[in-house]
């Protein structure tokens, strides 16, 4: 099997999913990893096991023999170290949100271009068999026209939020909060599944937990989101509701509902999908089990093995020359998305409906 050679930026995502992912795939070779700003380098090589640990990532692309590079830092930085990957001929895995706002994203998507390179976003959700499985029956026809979609995910996180610092997550501008951090997962894969643009979004943006004090009394003053909600319109008709709320006690995960003209598909938890025709009873589908995850691998990374090592054999596949699934989602999915929460964080500013431009 060829093995494709890969540089990591960012030593916290990046340590703790990529690189163990990535490492546990037979067609990938992790051989370096930069820190951006947490240092730690030989605490990184440690636990990691990559014996080339940089401390600076441009130091890493002009040194190293990379042939794909894993863009894990804060999204704020995403634009500057996408476009010299494809400078330097590599091809680029980032991660979402793609970058600050949709002009950013736009400069990734032309450098990529300029280099003749591939470029992925990572949007692994999207390989999860309870998302192929609506996909698919979305795509059959069978629920006719989709008339609405509500989906979100809420996480029982106010505990941490309220006791802990959350550092550029929680500020604004550095591309923090819900809304990029969630809404990107939720805003991609409404978009796949449903193969339709949006035409029309109200967003509102909400911080419950506005600030923390820790120990020593520095305070940490919270300008992102920790929930947002957002209502719109497809092109060519239908509507949806997405949201996320990661500041609330209890909470059920990941919901979906997609309401068609000739049937309905609800999803829960990423696990169970259900489905009704006409005016049947809804039953559950059968779909793939998970994969199983390999043994010693950190909580944090098995939390995403399932749909991030389904998501890396794609790409993988169209490095080594195997095909192209067209489900795999490209710097310019990304690009689209970035659009669409442009449009919300407006509409939040400026409270009122916004058309959306592409």
């Amino acid at each position: 099997m060829k093995k494709i050679r890969v540089g990591i930026i960012g030593t916290g995502f990046g340590a703790k999913v990529h690189a163990p992912v990535m490492r546990s795939h037979p067609g990938f070779e992790v051989v370096s990893i930069a820190s951006v700003s947490r240092g730690r380098l030989d605490e990184i090589k440690e636990e990691t096991g990559i014996e080339n640990v940089y401390g600076n990532w441009e130091e890493m692309l002009d040194s190293e023999e990379i042939d794909l590079v894993s863009v894990a830092s804060a999204p704020l930085l995403h634009h500057d170290m996408v476009v010299k990957a494809f400078a330097s001929g590599k091809d680029v895995l980032c991660e979402k949100p793609m970058a600050f706002d949709a002009a950013e994203a736009d400069q990734m998507i032309h450098a990529k271009n300029a280099a003749g390179k591939m470029g992925w976003i990572n949007f692994e959700y999207r390989f999860l068999p309870a998302r192929q499985m609506v996909k698919k029956m979305i795509s059959s026809g069978k629920i006719g026209k989709v008339l609405h979609v509500n989906f979100s995910l809420n996480i029982a996180g106010y505990e941490r939020y309220a006791t802990s610092k959350r550092g550029w997550l929680s500020q604004s501008d550095q591309a923090g909060g819900m809304l990029g951090a969630v809404g990107s997962h939720l805003i991609d894969s409404l978009l796949w599944w449903t193969d339709a643009r949006v035409e029309s979004v109200s967003g509102q943006l909400t911080t419950h937990v506005p600030e923390f004090t820790d120990e020593n009394g520095e305070k940490e003053v919270r300008t992102a989101d920790d929930a947002f909600q957002a209502i719109g319109s497809f092109v060519g008709g239908g509507t949806f509701r997405i949201g996320s709320n990661i500041a609330v006690r209890h909470a059920n995960g990941w919901e979906l509902e997609v309401y068609g003209t000739e049937g309905t598909i609800k999803m829960s938890q990423d696990n169970k999908v259900v489905v009704g025709y006409g005016n049947n009873p809804m039953k559950e589908v059968d779909i793939e089990e998970a994969l199983s995850i390999p043994d010693g691998m950190n909580p944090v990374a098995a939390g995403y093995f399932n749909a991030f090592y389904r998501f890396l054999d794609e790409v993988y596949k169209a490095l080594s020359g195997e095909g192209v699934n067209p489900h795999l989602p490209v710097l310019e999915d990304g690009h689209v998305v970035q659009v669409v929460m442009d449009a919300i964080r407006r509409s939040h500013e400026e409270k009122r409906m916004v058309i959306v431009e592409y």
